[in-house]
């Protein structure tokens, strides 16, 4: 998907930059929405505020990806807190909601997580002020049983933010999607624009889509691209998918931007992690030889992230 054009440029209307950081929202310049420079601003204090605070995001994961999703919150400056025993998830709900973090929750759907899952949606069901909550929809459409599964959690925790891959957000949408259990096919999110605005208006979340480049769209709003500047079948970025649980790693950074603390309304702070995860990303990829490298470099160069780096990303409007 490309930048819409200027239908009908006039000595008004000034011209389109090459510099994407000085293009406002839409094809023809307005005044009453901000630009580019403005996100990018807002998403170098989501990431200061996020250090700053170091709020709580409760997280409830799939079984594989437990340890990298703390770490990868510890490193990025949050506390993670791993639970998913039913018995006490409405108070660490309540902690959450009372200290300003946030709940994420990643769906693996194996037998233990399903009644923590269960949990989570009654507290929500039962709160009118709640931490907000971001929904990872693993492997949406892989199964009958987990397709049925993830739209009860949907519907009933009233999600800030959905974040999946193409083909989950394809899946959601109601269009035929090409996943792989749980790895995304070859749809890439600028292909899935229209899926993921109807998921966002469905659910009246923001919705991001990883992948490539990603996409950060909210309902009936904005509509970005996040670009990690790869390209060619010789590129290391590829590498990224060869290490386990990124993706669900990057579900927790939004979960912690998106935590009140942070100051940033929930579109720029997820279009604030993806910066973080981009960047950090390509300067592992920089760095590793491999995906065991890779997995450690991450980590560290979350860490290693300042906040003004984050104006590097290029942010593309939609």
């Amino acid at each position: 998907t490309q930048p819409r054009p200027n239908p009908d440029p006039t000595p008004t209307q000034p011209r389109a930059m090459a510099n994407p950081l000085a293009c406002c929202w839409g094809a023809t310049p307005r005044h009453d929405e901000p630009c580019i420079s403005d996100l990018s601003a807002g998403v170098v204090a989501c990431w200061k505020g996020l250090r700053a605070a170091n709020p709580l995001v409760m997280s409830v994961t799939n079984r594989v990806t437990p340890q990298r999703v703390a770490d990868v919150l510890l490193a990025s400056g949050a506390s993670p807190a791993m639970i998913d025993n039913p018995d006490e998830i409405s108070e660490f709900c309540d902690l959450a909601t009372t200290i300003g973090g946030a709940i994420y929750l990643n769906t693996g759907l194996h037998s233990a997580q399903v009644p923590a899952l269960e949990a989570i949606a009654a507290w929500r069901q039962g709160r009118e002020k709640a931490a907000p909550i971001i929904v990872d929809p693993v492997a949406y459409g892989a199964t009958p049983w987990r397709t049925k599964g993830i739209d009860e959690v949907l519907a009933s925790v009233k999600p800030l933010v959905v974040k999946g891959n193409a083909s989950e957000i394809l899946a959601i949408s109601g269009t035929a999607a090409d996943g792989k259990g749980v790895d995304a096919g070859s749809t890439q999110p600028l292909q899935c624009l229209d899926a993921a605005r109807a998921v966002a208006q469905r659910f009246g979340s923001v919705v991001s889509v990883s992948g490539s480049t990603d996409v950060v769209v909210e309902p009936g709003g904005r509509a970005v691209a996040v670009r990690d500047g790869d390209g060619g079948d010789g590129d290391k970025g590829r590498m990224l998918t060869r290490v386990t649980g990124t993706g669900c790693a990057l579900g927790a950074v939004v979960a912690a931007a998106c935590a009140p603390g942070t100051g940033a309304d929930p579109f720029v702070a997820t279009v604030a992690a993806h910066c973080a995860f981009t960047l950090a990303g390509r300067r592992a990829v920089e760095r590793a030889r491999g995906p065991g490298e890779l997995s450690i470099f991450l980590q560290d160069e979350l860490y290693l992230l300042k906040p003004e780096d984050l104006a590097e990303v290029e942010i593309e409007i939609l």
